[in-house]
This record gives C-alpha cells, structure tokens and sequence, in this order.
C-alpha cells in the first residue's frame, strides 16, 4: 500500500466528486483514499440553507488528518484548496496538491469576474444563495453540457459565511511540497491567478488545456491525475 491520500472537495461538492473518477484512479494505484464531507454537504442536492466559518471545514480536515497514523498527501480543490492553505498553518501532511484552487491572495477577483461577466449571479449573492448562482452559470465549473447534466443536481447549498472567508488572505509560506493544479479554461480561476498562487509557495505549476474548474470530473480527467500521480 502506497501513501494515503486525503481529498477535500470544494464549495457545493461533496466527497461524491471524488468517487466518481479519482479516487477508483488512485486505488488502482495503490494509495489509500479518503474522501469526506464538509459540515453540512452530506446530502447530494439539498438546498437547506447551512451556516458554518471557513475555520469549521479547517477542523474537519484536521480531524480526518488525526485519524491516520501518519501525514497524508492532501489534495484540495477550489475551496478545498484554501482549506488545505489555512491547515498547513498548523497542521503535518507530506504533500500538497492545490487543485482549482482558491489563491492565498483570496477570492475577490474571481468574485468581481463573475459578478461582471454575469451580473445575473447578483440576486443570488444579496440572497446568500452560493449554489443557485451556480446552478445557473454551471459553465464556470464544467465544461461541457453532459457533464453539467450529469452532475449539477448533485451540487449543495454552501455557508455564506465560509465564502467570507475565502477573502481573507493568506499571509504565509509552507516549507511542505506543493502541486498547483489548473485547468486553461477554468470558469473561476485564471491560468495567471494559477502561476502567481505557484509563485507564492514556490511550488510546481501544471496547466491542463482544455481542463475546467472541475478537473476530477472531466472527461479526460485522467490529465490531471496522471500529473498528479507523477508528482507524487
């Protein structure tokens, strides 16, 4: 058995995002794989409104890392990845991957692209309402509409509170290896937004072309785990 990898999904996600192509991918590898659901994301396409701070799904992940009997490789996407930039302030893993991820200098530009480009999200953000901004630009997450049809449902509520969060900014470095993951045409996060974050930890950069927000769940998400793997 090879090392143990933890995944840690992003806003409306769920562990489901992984399971889908992912993780069945690392196993056959060889790795131990866990995936886990943020405080409240247990219910695939609940649109119950929930209320948790950014530093709750830190704790979750801290608490997922504690099980083990020694640091995992922690892989992070969008969301996740901030989640995984708050743990490494404290927390021990071995690697890092930041997949999509939100930058250390936070979500703020990503926010006012989208808010430009698709002023339509703006009833839903005066209505804290995360998922249905998204449910209806499912474009700055997939890429192409079979993958949207398949998977948008399974998208949930998010906290409000933990967006906040993600425009507070990270203001340190890791000595812990780091992956930054991107995909050319991702709806939220820019290939320069990509390099400045690698740029930031001094870490390995990967672009995939063609790749959206949602690298696992891509048609050829194999790219991204083969980069992935070789890293590792």
């Amino acid at each position: 058995m090879k090392e143990t990898i933890v995944f840690v999904h992003g806003m409306c996600h769920g562990a489901w995002c992984w399971e889908q192509q992912f993780i069945p991918y690392f196993k056959k590898l060889g790795y131990h794989c866990i995936a886990f659901n943020l405080p409240g994301h247990d219910t695939e396409g609940s649109a119950r409104h929930i209320s948790y701070p950014l530093s709750d799904y830190v704790q979750s992940l801290r608490n997922e890392v504690e099980k083990l009997d020694e640091p995992p490789i922690i892989i992070g996407h969008s969301m996740g990845g901030m989640i995984v930039q708050h743990f490494l302030k404290t927390g021990l893993c071995k690697k890092v991957v930041l997949m999509s991820s939100v930058p250390p200098t936070v979500v703020l530009a990503a926010s006012l692209r989208v808010i430009f480009r698709y002023p339509g999200v703006i009833p839903y953000l005066f209505r804290r309402n995360l998922l249905g901004a998204f449910k209806k630009h499912p474009h700055l997450m997939f890429n192409k509409a079979k993958i949207t049809a398949r998977y948008v449902h399974r998208m949930c509520a998010e906290s409000f509170s933990a967006y906040v969060g993600l425009l507070i900014p990270i203001s340190y470095t890791s000595s812990i290896p780091i992956l930054v993951v991107g995909g050319s045409k991702d709806g939220l996060i820019t290939v320069r937004e990509f390099a400045s974050t690698a740029s930031y930890y001094k870490a390995k950069l990967t672009i995939i072309e063609g790749g959206s927000h949602d690298l696992m769940l891509d048609e050829d998400f194999e790219q991204s785990a083969q980069a992935i793997e070789q890293w590792i």
